[in-house]
């Protein structure tokens, strides 16, 4: 087997005939579809029923996890693949993309996973915005390095760089090796909302990875989805995922931006506890972790409002916007 396609779906009954039948429609390409239903409650087995029929298809159910790790991680470990794709059950794969996207990566060994551009598109698949990755400006200048048509080739250290600043990868582009993954390990299950840029990082740091800059799926841009949720837990895992790196890593430039972005992310906990859930003790303590990761005024003065009674805090902030008149 040469493609192992693994989808994690939670109630995604309205969505994921139309992901199916994108990614079935690929051509010059042996692959497998392994659906992972993380305990839905809605109609996804029957949508999925005509879809088992097709040997190509298969689904694995499951009590519900609470992310999409353990599914990820249950599909992997039943594929067969060398090659894995992570598509998410609201995406649409570009399918005529799958087979150059393979040859780009069987070209250079040496890559432990390709990613590629993609559209954002609304729920009935109106393209949103073109092109997404084309806005980030630094991840662009990096591209020098041509590894196959529209591929380029980033160092494991560019990459992982990148990655600690902005997550220029879009899950349900990637394809990685087998090998790397076992290498890598599997996807961590106590991350909620980070564990696919925890993966993306931790192949980063095996070897240099590939992006393609022609889209390669569109990305629905679904209202409640996971990425949509949990505010506040998606910064503390990133403060979980930085604090990784500066575990695995001894190199001083991919250290420095590690503690920055757990800084930033610290800082954006404490303006969450502070302002949002009026939480100023626990406010406190983010704001005085992110000022040890990364001194900078705002943490500072983080910590000083999170000092003060909340009357006097009251008091000195209406003082402020009477000046500011």
């Amino acid at each position: 087997m040469e493609l192992s396609v693994v989808v994690p779906a939670y109630n995604a009954s309205e969505s994921i005939g139309s992901t199916l039948n994108a990614v079935l429609d690929v051509k010059g390409v042996e692959l497998e579809v392994i659906v992972v239903d993380d305990g839905s409650t809605d109609e996804l087995s029957v949508v999925i029923e005509p879809f088992i029929r097709d040997d190509r298809v298969s689904l694995i159910r499951q009590r519900n996890s609470g992310g999409p790790a353990s599914p990820r991680n249950r599909g992997v470990a039943v594929s067969s693949g060398e090659y894995i794709l992570f598509l998410d059950a609201d995406d649409l794969v570009i399918s005529e993309e799958i087979e150059a996207v393979l040859l780009a990566l069987s070209r250079n060994p040496e890559a432990v996973m390709i990613c590629s551009n993609f559209h954002v598109a609304d729920q009935d698949l109106g393209i949103r915005i073109e092109r997404n990755i084309d806005r980030y400006e630094t991840f662009q200048a990096l591209l020098t390095e041509p590894a196959a048509p529209n591929t380029w080739q980033l160092s494991s250290e560019d990459a992982l760089a990148t990655l600690l600043q902005t997550n220029f990868v879009g899950t349900s582009s990637v394809i990685a090796r087998r090998s790397a993954l076992e290498a890598a390990g599997p996807f961590d299950e106590s991350l909620r909302n980070l564990d696919d840029r925890d993966m993306w990082i931790r192949l980063a740091q095996l070897g240099p990875i590939l992006y393609r800059d022609k889209p390669f799926y569109l990305y629905r841009d679904t209202p409640g989805s996971v990425s949509k949720q949990r505010e506040l837990q998606q910064f503390r895992e990133r403060v979980v995922v930085a604090e990784k790196v500066l575990r695995s890593s001894k190199s001083s430039r991919i250290r420095s931006l590690a503690k920055a972005w757990r800084a930033r992310s610290l800082l954006k906990i404490g303006y969450i506890l502070f302002h949002n859930e009026a939480r100023p003790y626990e406010a406190l303590g983010a704001f005085a972790r992110s000022f040890v990761s990364k001194p900078s005024g705002a943490a500072l003065r983080g910590v000083l409002k999170s000092l003060l009674p909340p009357r006097v805090y009251k008091l000195v902030k209406a003082r402020a916007s009477q000046r500011g008149r």
